[in-house]
């Protein structure tokens, strides 16, 4: 299916593309130190911070267009931000990276989501997390629903990005996908748990195995589960196609009429497995708007994401990991890449 003699062309393929990615906009903060004792105050470990130590990348819906443009394609970003120091540092970083942020609405009633991650060692020693996730307004809404129409006719494919934080609701994707299917687009969505069922008519349905046995109220342990859950979704959908990520088993796609198609992992370096979902997102979405085989590009996107796990943090993948990917697994096995 994916060869080492043909990846860098399958990927020249997706250069130029351009993808309006929607969804919840997160500003990941990363402080990084050394733990060498106890505090005397509570049983916690005292973090000395490194003066490189600290770092902000853009996450969530954000990360996914930063894949795209790190991919090569042209990303135009829509989403919601709060009207503060973390939404404009989140915004001028999308900007300075290449990013369209003409879609971003900025909304002075809620806080631009933020998730803080206090680092010693590679281990995460907790998180803070700033936000709110009550539903945006109707005036968001609307003005939100508006940039997105607006920028249909100049892009190949739109990804919808949902956190649960409030932006994807049900009433505006019920407005968006029949918008973009209207305009002849590929619609890519990667759901969470709460608007699981919302985004009937998508062309691209992704959720990973947690997901969907919440969706669906019941253990998904092995492919055949995996594959019959794939098919209910598709069906309550109306979707195109459904792609269920399975960690270290892989991934499943399946469409009507086709026989269920898996893709082994690739990762063979696991550092951290944050982004890896956004990565693969992307480059389906990526995939769509170039007209690749859906088989093809899950392949792809399983190599793309081994990349990302090889990196800490979240990290925006770029087409020569995917060729040091797919070239240290043919190293491996010696053999066609399938």
């Amino acid at each position: 299916m994916l060869h080492e003699n043909n990846v860098e062309n399958i990927l020249e393929s997706l250069r130029g593309r351009r993808v309006l990615v929607a969804g919840d906009l997160i500003l990941d903060h990363y402080l990084s130190g050394s733990v060498e004792r106890i505090s005397p105050e509570a049983p916690v470990p005292i973090v000395s911070l490194r003066d490189e130590g600290e770092r902000w990348v853009p996450g969530g819906a954000a990360n996914v267009a930063r894949n795209v443009g790190s991919l090569g394609g042209v990303p135009v970003m829509a989403g919601v931000r709060g009207a503060d120091r973390e939404g404009e540092m989140l915004e001028r970083f999308l900007a300075e990276s290449g990013v369209d942020v003409s879609g971003i609405v900025t909304d002075p009633s809620r806080p631009t989501t933020s998730k803080t991650r206090i680092m010693a060692g590679g281990h995460q020693l907790i998180r803070l997390d700033r936000e709110t996730t009550r539903t945006i307004d109707g005036g968001t809404s609307a003005l939100l629903r508006d940039r997105i129409a607006s920028s249909l006719p100049s892009v190949d494919a739109v990804i919808l990005q949902d956190y649960n934080k409030g932006v994807l609701h049900p009433a505006l994707v019920s407005a968006l996908v029949p918008l973009a299917r209207g305009a002849g687009l590929p619609v890519a969505v990667d759901p969470k748990f709460e608007n699981f069922f919302s985004f009937e008519g998508c062309t691209l349905f992704k959720p990973n195995r947690l997901e969907t046995s919440r969706a669906l109220g019941r253990t998904i342990a092995t492919m055949e589960e995996a594959s019959g859950a794939a098919l209910e979704i598709l069906r309550r959908l109306g979707a195109g196609a459904v792609l269920i990520t399975l960690g270290e088993q892989g991934s499943v796609l399946v469409r009507e009429g086709c026989r269920p198609f898996h893709t082994p992992t690739a990762a063979r370096r696991v550092y951290d497995v944050s982004g890896a979902g956004d990565t693969v997102i992307a480059v389906m979405g990526m995939g769509l708007a170039a007209g690749l085989p859906l088989e093809e590009t899950v392949v792809l996107s399983s190599y793309a994401a081994a990349a990302t796990c090889a990196e800490p943090g979240v990290y925006a993948v770029r087409p020569e990991d995917v060729v040091r990917e797919v070239a240290n697994r043919a190293a491996g096995e010696g053999a066609d890449l399938d």
